[in-house]
């Protein structure tokens, strides 16, 4: 555990989490733009919205706040700094994780069709009911 003033250690946690942050944000945007090439309709413009939100929560709002750029917001009443701006960035934060992974989620679920109905098979000729006999 680092102590506040310390210097990082290289290979610890706490230095690798932003580097991990950022790797993941970058890769879901490559991820989401490979699925969306091949897509159309609605699909890639919602996954690669969902995929640029994650993207820039990933790799720019989460390391600032493992470095303690942006405060952290707590419940109590008092904060080191203004605590609009902090309440206004952690509603940012918040606000864009949750949208960007709906909307990754749901242009997924409509790319590979999860979300339609089954078609109707329709018939021509319709069963006899249990009361008609066949003769």
């Amino acid at each position: 555990m680092n102590y506040p003033g310390a210097p990082l250690i290289l290979g610890s946690i706490e230095a690798t989490r932003p580097v991990f942050l950022i790797v993941m944000g970058i890769s879901l945007m490559m991820i989401a733009w490979r699925f969306a090439k091949k897509a159309s309709g609605w699909s890639p413009r919602l996954m690669m919205a969902g995929a640029l939100l994650l993207g820039f929560g990933y790799s720019i709002l989460l390391p600032l706040h493992e470095a303690g750029k942006i405060g952290r917001y707590a419940s109590q009443l008092h904060f080191h700094g203004n605590g609009d701006l902090i309440l206004a960035l952690h509603v940012l934060k918040i606000f864009t994780m949750n949208v960007g992974w709906f909307l990754l989620g749901l242009g997924l679920a409509i790319h590979t069709k999860i979300l339609t109905a089954p078609p109707l098979k329709h018939s021509n000729s319709f069963p006899p009911s249990p009361h008609e006999s066949a003769t």
